[in-house]
């Protein structure tokens, strides 16, 4: 009788222990997730995606140039005044209309408002809080305007931590000599 309750107890232990692994998802299902994600927004909002950067730097409103060296989409609203940033500058970043792409989070954040932008030097990976705001500034110049699609591993580090994709309707570029 104490043998089979063991036994009993022993089967309940590793049948919970299996089910509760099998509740967290893999870092390749989180990928295949956010990619459906993206491909749905793209989808529900009939963004075409350029393969080729436009020569002319003109985008349409619902065009997104993916980069595949960084694997951002990005779409230029205004491309700046030209002047465009070098090593060591540093520039500042504001932005609204952050939404998450495959997130119960509905809410829609902003720092346009903010006493602080947030404030980057070029080439410093380490003053970096996204990678993916760095992305268009090979294409765009001091006071540019873009959108933006970012993957949670290139994204703000609570954005990676929670597996959350971003979507910046407005991010605004200035640099400082």
């Amino acid at each position: 009788m104490r043998k089979s309750t063991i036994i009993i107890l022993l089967s309940i232990v590793a049948i919970g222990v299996f089910t509760s692994c099998n509740k967290n998802r893999t870092y390749a299902q989180r990928l295949s997730d956010e990619r459906k994600a993206i491909e749905l927004f793209i989808d529900k909002n009939d963004i075409k995606i350029l393969e080729n950067y436009p020569k002319d730097s003109v985008f349409k409103a619902n065009e997104f140039f993916f980069d595949t060296s960084s694997g951002i989409y990005y779409n230029v609203i205004d491309s700046g005044n030209g002047r465009r940033i070098m090593q060591g500058d540093e520039f500042y970043i504001r932005f609204k209309g952050l939404k998450y792409l495959s997130s119960s989070d509905t809410a829609t954040y902003s720092n346009i408002q903010s006493l602080q932008p947030e404030i980057l030097v070029y080439g410093n990976t380490a003053t970096y809080s996204s990678v993916g705001w760095v992305a268009p500034l090979k294409n765009v110049g001091d006071r540019a305007k873009v959108k933006l699609i970012v993957p949670f591993n290139l994204g703000l580090p609570n954005d990676n931590q929670l597996y959350k994709t971003a979507y910046y309707e407005e991010l605004n570029y200035r640099f400082e000599q």
